[in-house]
């Protein structure tokens, strides 16, 4: 295994552990207000009053949020195999090149 394939590997992981933590968290809008805090993300919503526990819940997207969600987790799924299929390629040779075209075309 070269060097370019093994630093590619580890941006590969990286943008997969990134792409998996955005998803998961739900600060993608937050108001950040001390009286009343709300926090809006793709699978959890979240809103703190007064200073009480925070609630969180899903929310019900749109069609159009669905289909971004979609993508996004097909998208997190072609990194895992791309990155399965770079670690593969140190023991099998020829999984390198599906690798390539998986993380090109995903």
């Amino acid at each position: 295994m070269d060097k370019l394939t093994i630093i590619s590997g580890c941006l590969f992981l990286a943008a997969d552990i990134f792409a998996i933590a955005s998803v998961v968290n739900p600060d993608w809008i937050n108001t950040g207000e001390e009286e009343g805090a709300l926090t809006m993300g793709l699978v959890r919503q979240c809103q703190t009053i007064h200073g009480r526990d925070r609630i969180c819940s899903p929310p019900s997207l749109s069609p159009e949020w669905l289909a971004t969600l979609f993508f996004i987790i097909l998208g997190i799924i072609s990194l895992s195999i791309t990155c399965a299929l770079l670690v593969m390629s140190h023991w099998h040779q020829e999984t390198a090149k599906y690798a390539r075209w998986i993380a090109f075309t995903g």
